[in-house]
């Protein structure tokens, strides 16, 4: 069985902390609003991971490797 590549639970989360970003600049709450950017930036690594990931995989199968 195939294992599931999760990229839409970071790209949820990335959503969210861009979201919480925003609202930290506006709140002028610029130390929180840079920790919510960073997890923004963490959250999309992990999605970006994820693609690559499942890219391979279909490369793989296509192949028969």
């Amino acid at each position: 069985m195939d294992d599931i590549i999760d990229y839409a639970r970071p790209t949820l989360l990335a959503e969210k902390a861009l979201k919480d970003m925003h609202n930290a600049v506006i709140e002028k709450r610029y130390a929180n609003a840079k920790e919510h950017a960073l997890e923004a930036l963490t959250q999309l690594r992990l999605a970006y991971q994820a693609i690559c990931e499942e890219q391979r995989n279909v490369r793989k199968a296509s192949t028969g490797a």
